[in-house]
Parts: C-alpha cells; sequence; structure tokens
C-alpha cells in the first residue's frame, strides 16, 4: 500500500475513533420512566415522563390520577436535570447502562440538602412489582387511623382508598390538609404505597390482620418515619381545623411589616387593605398543601377582586438567607402566577411564625389562612387546606371558604 494511502486509512480511522469516543454509548430514549428513589424505609417508586412539547422537554410526575408537569428541563448528552415545579427540590441524573442513575436533592429546614439515590428505568410503568397478585386482599374504604412519631407524639389521619385488582390509590387526609395523591398496589396482605409530586417523598408500608387492623409505617425523603394503625370507619372524622390556630385573648386584628420578594418593605395594614375583605394564609414554598391553595386563592381573586377582596401569602422558607428565600418564593409565585404580594415573613422553625406574628397564641399548620372583614377584625383561622386528592372534601371546603367571603363581601365596612 502507498504511503499516502496508508496515512489516509489511519488518519480517517483515528477520526472515527475520536468520535465513538466522544460520543455516548447509548443515548437516553424520551418517553415512560419507572423512577426509584431510595429511602430509609426502602424503594419509593414513582412514574416519570419525558416528552416534548411545543420544542421544549418537560417532565411529568405520575403519582395514580395526578400528572404533574416540569417545564425545568435540562437534557445534555445522557446528562439530565429537573427542577421540581415552585419547589427547590431537583433532580440530577446521568445516562449510563440503559438507565438513569442521579441524586433526588430535597431541601430540608435551614437549608440542609438530603441526597436520596435515584435510578430511572425507560420503558417500565409498573410501580411496586413488575407481576401484579391475581387475588390480594381488598383495602378499599375509609380508615380511622392513628400516626405515632417516634417521640411517643400522635395525631389522627384518615385514609380514604380506592382499589380495581391489585391497583390503589388514594390520600390520607390530616389536620393540617391531606398527604395528596398516592399511589401503589395491594400483595396478598400488604399495602404499598407511594408518592414523589416534585415536594415531597412519602412512603407507605401496612398489613391488614386477620383482626381488621391495618398497621404499618410511613416513610418520608426528608427521613421522617412514623408508625400508624387503624380500622375500616366509614363515619370516621376529623377535628374542626379552625380550632388549631388561635389570636391572643381580646385580640382580634393583624399587624405586621415583611419585605416581598424584591425586598420592597410592605405592611398590613396600609391604605390599600382599607374596607377590603383581606385574606392572609402563612405557608411556605416547600409545602405541598400550600401549592394546592395557591390554585384555589388565586382563583378566588380573580372572581371576587372587584368587588373588594384582597390576598397576602406570607412566606416561611427553609433557609434564612435572604436570597435563597426570595428565589424559592418567587418560582412558587411564577408557578400560579401569582398577582398578589408575597412576603418573606420567616423562617420554618417550631416558633417562628409565633416571633413574627405576636398576635397569634398558637399556631399548628401550614397553610393556615386568616379571613379578615372590611373592618380589618379577624373572622374566622382555617387551619390547613384539603386539597383536590380528597374528592368531595376539597370541593365543600372551597364552597364554604367561597361562601364566607360572599357574606364578608356583602357586608358594610
Amino acid at each position: 500500500m502507498p504511503a499516502r494511502a496508508l496515512r489516509s486509512g489511519l488518519a480517517v480511522t483515528a477520526f472515527l475513533a475520536v468520535l465513538l469516543a466522544c460520543s455516548p454509548p447509548d443515548a437516553p430514549p424520551l418517553g415512560t420512566y419507572r423512577a426509584v428513589v431510595s429511602t430509609d424505609g426502602g424503594d419509593l417508586p414513582f412514574g416519570l415522563e419525558l416528552v416534548r412539547e411545543d420544542g421544549g422537554l418537560v417532565a411529568y410526575l405520575v403519582n395514580g390520577p395526578e400528572r404533574v408537569r416540569a417545564t425545568g428541563v435540562r437534557l445534555e448528552g445522557g446528562a439530565l436535570a429537573i427542577q421540581m415545579p415552585g419547589y427547590q427540590n431537583r433532580i440530577e441524573a446521568t445516562f449510563k447502562d440503559g438507565r438513569f442513575e442521579g441524586t433526588l436533592n430535597i431541601l430540608r429546614p435551614r437549608g440542609v440538602v438530603r441526597e436520596l439515590r435515584l435510578v430511572a428505568v425507560p420503558g417500565e410503568s409498573w410501580r411496586f412489582f413488575p407481576k401484579p397478585d391475581a387475588a390480594p386482599l381488598d383495602f378499599s374504604g375509609r380508615w380511622a387511623l392513628t400516626f405515632r412519631d417516634p417521640e411517643g407524639g400522635e395525631s389522627a389521619g384518615i385514609a380514604e382508598l380506592a382499589q380495581e385488582g391489585h391497583v390503589v390509590t388514594g390520600t390520607v387526609l390530616r389536620q393540617s390538609g391531606d398527604d395528596r395523591y398516592i399511589a401503589g398496589e395491594a400483595r396478598g396482605d400488604t399495602l404499598f404505597l407511594s408518592r414523589f409530586d416534585g415536594g415531597t417523598a412519602y412512603l407507605y408500608l401496612a398489613r391488614l390482620g386477620s383482626d381488621g387492623v391495618l398497621a404499618g409505617e410511613q416513610f418520608t425523603g426528608g427521613g421522617s418515619q412514623e408508625s400508624f394503625s387503624g380500622r375500616r370507619d366509614p363515619a370516621a372524622k376529623l377535628d374542626n381545623p379552625a380550632e388549631r390556630t388561635a389570636l391572643k385573648p381580646g385580640v382580634d386584628r393583624l399587624e405586621f411589616s415583611f419585605p416581598d420578594i424584591d425586598g420592597n418593605l410592605q405592611h398590613y395594614p396600609d391604605d390599600r387593605h382599607a374596607g377590603k375583605v383581606v385574606l392572609i394564609t402563612v405557608g411556605g414554598s416547600w409545602c405541598p398543601n400550600c401549592h394546592d391553595e395557591a390554585e384555589f386563592l388565586k382563583e378566588l381573586l380573580a372572581s371576587h377582586k372587584a368587588r373588594g377582596l384582597e390576598v397576602i401569602q406570607l412566606m416561611f422558607e427553609r433557609t434564612t438567607d435572604f436570597a435563597s428565600s426570595s428565589k424559592a418564593a418567587r418560582d412558587f409565585a411564577d408557578k400560579f402566577s401569582i398577582d398578589y404580594p408575597v412576603l418573606i415573613a420567616g423562617t420554618v422553625t417550631d416558633d417562628d411564625v409565633l416571633k413574627k406574628l405576636p398576635q397569634v397564641a398558637a399556631f399548628k399548620a401550614y397553610p393556615t389562612l386568616f379571613v379578615i372583614d372590611r373592618k380589618g377584625i379577624v373572622r374566622t383561622i382555617h387551619s390547613g387546606f384539603a386539597g383536590p386528592a380528597t374528592g368531595s372534601h376539597h370541593e365543600e371546603q372551597n364552597r364554604e371558604l367561597t361562601a364566607l367571603v360572599d357574606s364578608l363581601l356583602a357586608e358594610q365596612g
């Protein structure tokens, strides 16, 4: 072979070798993935879909009937990053050996980031087991549960579950709201349920005994754990959520000054609130029930603003750094296109709400809504928010709150 031809052939071979070395061995496909994060209680699965919409890449987090859309998605080569919508949680993973491997990063109080191992396999839609149980026990119905934390504290909850074959979906109602959409399956006498919707990650493992008692444990991606037990009870009810937060004796008004997300100090009350019905909600971007409430408040304000309704959002975030808290609150506001004031009020600690709102004697849940009449008097305090996963409870709650606002707007200032 002539020297020139040999050199040409070697050059082509070298170029192809470099090209192959720089190219990923396999490209991540779009479509359905079975995602699993590792928790203290074991594997926590959820559905993940990567699709192109309007020329951009989006992700869907799938839990039963819910599909949470995330637009903050970047896929470069085999590197995937998903910013959760309205939260400061994030997935970072790399595609190799036919699957994504990486971490789910969850922001915890005091700015601590907890990293959970994540694996997502394409083309798989099953949740806990690839082959379903043909004859599992029936877990459907309304269950009155008692939750117990490791320190011995107890709280009430109501699980509302629906079952078709081995597939189980539903939610758990609590004084602070609900556990949103949970999904999984029944296998023999054991129940497996999970959820990750961008905000919090929950895993439930429970067994139904021959005595009719459902007993198990709940684990969260944040590292907490509770045990629970209870029985079917179609008449189970929770205490009135309005009784969980209260003003100090003799106090019937709120006053405060906090910066908005741009750092400008805002006051309540001021001239813009004179003669108005004002809803002041205490929440945080990290709180899933606060996301559900924001959707409701946005729609309520749009339909009632012309009649004299105002809304103020007080945010208690997970960092003491204003810039970080402001970014979290801004992302929350952008998610819902909120056009009412969003103020940075404090951080999530046991007593910060009581320090920042000294008129409040007891505070029990995020979100908490203060309903104020045209004279500036707090007429009702509503703790917690039942989201759309609770079905009729969500609808009844929204009707009652809307009716209350209508009645206050009808009053003369």
